[in-house]
């Protein structure tokens, strides 16, 4: 795992650097633009909706397949942020939901689902650091089921995992496009909610109870590039390591997006989406959607 954690901050890192080098020019012309609308009491709004569709077909194909397919995806992202004087507030919502469905499927399943949202609240104190105060909620919407068994098993559901992080620490923020958050001291929160998994130790939640609280060190990483006029890159990784319970195996939360626009409305989207969790999964999930669609800022 450690490897793992090095490797992707290395690859980041690198990311990062050329994104820097080879877009100057670009990052200012487009820092020169309103990219936000901003109200009359301060607060500055802007979003990014997402539509994808793929469709397949096949008749007597030799190389074998799904006869037809077909996906939907949506995302959603939306941040509001406050700047008053030495304060700063950010908001931001991130929601995902996706299905696909084929001719061996018995009914739609799901291929993204999401929800997470961050608040965090900051008092300038140096050039660029703020005091801070951050609120973190993540779960899904809908149930989710492991399809290689049979009859099909449900796995998750909303609030089950459920994770909520409260962390005070020290933050690092550039106008718009980079923030380092960091504690030493942040509590977490793991839900089990669903009933159907209360007498099942799962997720890091003993059998008969529903939450668990854990205390550790956590980090947040965030970051956008105007890559060039016609591509965007936004990602974040988060890191956990719970005081309480095998430190050494830090948790992971990875999320990255890549937007190649042809024109203002469609465009093609990658997403990758790493976790690395072993009270959930003792190996690393890898998520992965590309999809051509709508895209529209709000």
């Amino acid at each position: 795992m450690k490897k793992i954690i090095l490797l992707i901050f290395i690859m980041n890192s690198f990311v990062i650097l050329q994104a820097q080098d080879g877009t100057i020019k670009e990052i200012k012309d487009v820092g020169s633009k309103p990219v936000a609308s901003i109200d009359s009491n301060g607060w500055k709004k802007s979003g990014t909706f997402i539509f994808n569709l793929s469709q397949g077909a096949l008749s007597n194909w030799v190389g074998g397949g799904e006869n037809n397919t077909l996906g939907v995806n949506s995302l959603l992202n939306y941040s509001i942020d406050l700047r008053q004087g030495k304060n700063i507030w950010d908001n931001y919502f991130d929601f995902a939901l996706g299905f696909q469905n084929a001719t061996s499927f018995s009914k739609y399943r799901k291929i993204d689902d999401r929800i997470d949202v961050t608040s965090k609240y900051g008092y300038q104190v140096a050039k660029r650091w703020y005091a801070s105060l951050l609120f973190n909620f993540n779960s899904q919407f809908l149930d989710g089921y492991d399809y290689s068994t049979e009859p099909v098993t449900k796995i998750s559901s909303f609030l089950t995992p459920g994770k909520i992080i409260l962390s005070p620490g020290m933050n690092y923020k550039t106008p718009n496009r980079f923030s380092f958050f960091i504690s030493p001291f942040s509590f977490r929160w793991v839900l089990k909610i669903d009933p159907d998994f209360y007498n099942v130790a799962k997720f890091g939640v003993d059998a008969g109870k529903k939450s668990n609280q854990e205390f550790g060190a956590y980090v947040s990483v965030t970051y956008k590039a105007d890559i060039s006029k016609w591509a965007t890159y936004n990602g974040r990784i988060d890191l956990f390591s719970n005081y309480k319970r095998n430190p050494e195996n830090v948790d992971l939360l990875m999320n990255n997006l890549l937007t190649m626009k042809f024109n203002k409305l469609f465009a093609t989207n990658l997403s990758l989406d790493l976790i690395y969790d072993d009270d959930v999964k003792k190996r690393l999930q890898v998520k992965e959607v590309l999809g051509v669609g709508l895209t529209m800022k709000l």
